[in-house]
Order: C-alpha cells, then structure tokens, then sequence
C-alpha cells in the first residue's frame, strides 16, 4: 500500500483515541477530548447533548483554495450548498437522526419520556411539509423507504436478564402526506426483510414467513412454518430458520445483516432497501429456498451447509456463518471460502460480500493489551483462493461495496478508509462517512477541535479529496444521497446540496 497509508495504519493502532492536530500542545489536548465525544455521538443516535449553543454555528463556506482536478464520471463532488434555513426545535430537545424518503428529509426526535416528535422537509427547499407527535409509549427510532416512513414503538422497557419476546410495533406512515396507512404488533424475536415495495416478516415463535404490501399493509403470501430438526450438536445454537434479501450491485449499499436488522435498531442505523426480488430462505437442516418477494412463489432451491448462524446473499451468491468444528467458518453453498484456526495470531471480527463472487474478511489481533491491528482477507468466492491481504484500520462500523470499491467506515474507532476494486487501500482518514455514488464517497470528521465537522469528498476514480465545507456538531446519524446530505446538529436539522 502506499507510504503514507501505511503510516497512518500505524498511526491509528497507537493512538486510537487521540487524533493528531496543529498547534500547540495545549490546542491538541483541547481537540482529543473534544472530538472523542463528538465522534461517540455517530455511534448513538440518541446522545444526550444538552450544550449552550450547540447547533447554533452556521454554516461557513470554505475559503482554501481548491486543488484543479479534473472532471470525473459520475461528477465529482465539490463542495456543499445549505437548503433553506436549518428547522430548530423546542429548547432542551434535540434531534436524534435524519432519513431521505424520495424528495423529503425526516427528522425525528424522541422527547425522553416515550414520545416523539418527526417531521418531514422538502429535501429542494427546506420547507416543513408535515409533523406528526406520539405520546403513546416509547418510540425507538424512524426508517425510510422512498414512499414510507416507518416509526418503531416498544411497548414496554425490559431487563436485559430477560430472555422473553419484547412486545413492538411498527408504523407505517405516507412519505407525501404523514398519514399513518398500517401497522404490525410484532416482538424483538422476528426478523424482517425490507424491499421497496415488500416486507418480509420471519416469525420467531413460528419461523412462518409473511409478505405484506409496503404501502398498504396488504398479506401477499405466507410461507408455513421451516421446522427441520437438522444437526444441533452445535455449542452455539442455531436459529430454525434464517432469511435474506439478495443485494445488487446496483444497489451500493451497506452490508446489513441479511434481514433488515435496522429495523430492530433504526436509532443507530440506516434499514436500506433492496431493490432485487429474490427472497432467500434458509433452514437449519440447510435447505436453501430461493422465492419471489413479492409472490413468496419457489423459483429454485438448493442444499447449503447445517446449523448456519448467519446468512446474507450478493449477486446470486448465498454466504453463510457456520461452525467448523467450534470454531468460526464462512461458506457459501458448495465450500468452505474461510476458517479460523485457534493457532492463528489473526481472529476473525466481521465478513461481508464485496463484489460479484467475492467475499471479504476482516481479522485482527492484538498487538498490546490497549492497541490491535487489522487486516482485510480478499476471497474468491468461487474458488475459494485468497486473492490480497491488506492492512487495515481497526475499527467496528459499517462497510460498503459500490462498483468494486470497498469502503469501511468505523463508527467507534474514527477511520473511513476507501479501497480500490484490487483490495488495494487508496485513501483513509479519521472521519466517518460511506459512498455518494459510483464515482465518490463521503468522509466527517472533526479536525478544528471546535466540535464542528469538516465535510470531505474522495473520488472513487483517482481518490483525490476535496474539501466540502464545514457542518454543526453531530448529534446523531446523517443520511445522504447522490444530491443531499442531511444531519442532525443538536437542536436544529440541516440539509445540504451537493456541488458539482
């Protein structure tokens, strides 16, 4: 890898919480403590940051004179354009996360006592467009699609000790005009699939599968119960049943959990929706049932390995976790691509698809007992060879996959890192942030040690940066397009538009 990314590799395994600044000793201490809680706050949606003036600093454009670089495909990222006028909201609240649904930004806020406050902005203008409020029990978070907005209520606080099914619901509400359309009681014991126009409800008591019109709340098809013995001689248990959406390449998202996991969480995370229309249905015996999403009609099926802990399909490939023994294996449905060895200095932390019959695999190990460092494990999926190790940041976030780039982005550890479509890192710094489109990704950071963040964008195509402009503290989690970005800064929500 290049010098300078293998200094910073070093760099960020020695000092993963301090971030280097200019100036004087005294400036650098002031930024470490400072950024080390601004950046805590990505990782939590609902941060309490109750600060005199925070979200009070505007939006200032950005002075430095910017490199000459030149055109790309899609176009380069050059800088940021506020919309409208950031919406504040009452005094001793603040904004717990922002989501794009089509042509609407929403804002949701949680009020501390169970309740809620979301609101949806026209994305071009600013303008408030609808705002509805709930009081009923305690709302956990907002999830999007381009036509709905999905609320996420918990009936009742539970004890971590406690293993029974915690009683939810999620709404269902009209993007254009906040009307609630539907709603499904459901438990934290089920597991859901989110489409663009379908979700897939797996029922944990049951393991019976449902396919509801998004829109509507229409059943479309019900699949009976998967309850196949299988092989238990696991240590770990297995689920009955596991189900997955099949993500594109198209798509460029985040590798979720194959089930939208999100929507279990929608507080610390983004539920992206699939676009393709294949439903992969799994059971422990290890069938493999390929079904239409939005019929729940069987196009094929096919024989995968037992017991699997975890599934998630890419481009027609099914990844599964396993148990090799007692240790940590990932298959797909003809072979064993990667197993942990207990002799190995290098641990297996995380795995997700990372192009058209590829698979990645993050390791690390331990250097002291305060510092570790990491490594990225370049599979070919059909082969099973190992194609390139690269060094990497260590981190625990998200990573994505966007026309053979790789990005991971670390929400506890400060380091986004972009790497070309050979596994070769290219481009890293201490922010957090993910892919705009084909041809750029995003990159927040604090570098001032004002709290404020330093918005970045890095071409996909010769990996130059740009500097952005600079936003309010963060106070929860951002959402972006190819057009906008949009982030909660304490009591207000802003939206920006993208220069090209």
């Amino acid at each position: 890898m290049p010098a300078d990314l293998d200094d910073l590799f070093t760099t960020l395994s020695r000092q993963a919480d301090a971030i280097p600044l200019a100036g004087v000793e005294h400036a650098r201490r002031r930024g470490r403590q400072r950024r080390a809680r601004g950046l805590a706050a990505l990782a939590a949606a609902a941060v309490v940051l109750v600060i005199a003036g925070t979200g009070l600093a505007l939006n200032r454009p950005h002075t430095t004179p910017e490199p000459l670089l030149p055109a790309t495909d899609p176009a380069r990222l050059r800088g940021l354009a506020p919309v409208g006028e950031p919406l504040r909201i009452a005094e001793g609240r603040m904004w717990n996360n922002t989501r794009i649904a089509g042509e609407r930004v929403i804002g949701f806020s949680s009020d501390g006592n169970g309740g809620h406050e979301t609101v949806a902005l026209d994305a071009r203008t600013g303008a408030t467009l609808w705002r509805i409020t709930g009081r009923e029990s305690y709302y956990r978070g907002v999830a999007t699609t381009s036509t709905v907005v999905m609320l996420l209520r918990e009936l009742a606080s539970q004890s971590e000790a406690v293993l029974e099914p915690t009683a939810r619901i999620l709404e269902f509400h009209d993007a254009v005009t906040g009307e609630k359309t539907w709603e499904l009681p459901h438990t934290d014991h089920d597991r859901f699939v989110l489409h663009e126009d379908v979700l897939v409800r797996l029922i944990g008591e049951t393991t019976v599968i449902e396919g509801y019109d998004l829109a509507t709340g229409r059943k479309l098809w019900t699949a009976p119960p998967g309850h196949t013995p299988g092989d238990t001689s696991s240590l770990v248990p297995a689920p009955p049943r596991l189900i997955s959406g099949m993500r594109v390449e198209a798509d460029g998202g985040d590798d979720a959990d194959g089930t939208t996991w999100a929507l279990g969480g929608p507080d610390t995370a983004d539920a992206i929706p699939y676009t393709d229309d294949r439903l992969v249905d799994m059971s422990r015996s290890g069938k493999v049932t390929i079904r239409d999403i939005r019929t729940g009609e069987v196009r094929s099926t096919a024989s995968g390995r037992p017991n699997a802990e975890h599934l998630l399909a890419y481009e027609g490939t099914v990844y599964t976790q396993v148990r090799v023994g007692d240790l940590i294996g990932v298959a797909s449905l003809d072979r064993i691509l990667y197993q942990y060895r207990e002799e190995d200095s290098w641990s297996y932390a995380a795995h997700f698809p990372c192009g058209r019959d590829r698979l990645c695999v993050i390791e690390d190990r331990p250097i002291t007992e305060e510092r570790s460092e990491s490594r990225i494990v370049l599979i070919d999926a059909k082969s099973g060879k190992v194609l390139r190790t690269t060094g990497a940041v260590p981190r625990h976030g998200e990573n994505s996959m966007r026309a053979g780039r790789i990005l991971t982005s670390g929400t506890g550890q400060k380091a986004t890192t972009l790497y070309d479509e050979n596994g070769a890192a290219r481009y890293s710094d201490y922010g957090v942030g993910g892919f705009v489109d084909d041809g750029n990704a995003l990159s927040m950071s604090q570098d001032a040690g004002d709290r404020r963040f330093t918005v970045r964008g890095v071409s996909t195509v010769d990996y130059q940066k740009v500097e952005l402009g600079v936003i309010p503290e963060i106070s929860g989690r951002c959402d972006w397009n190819e057009e906008i970005l949009t982030c909660p800064t304490g009591r207000e929500l802003g939206i920006w538009r993208f220069n090209r």
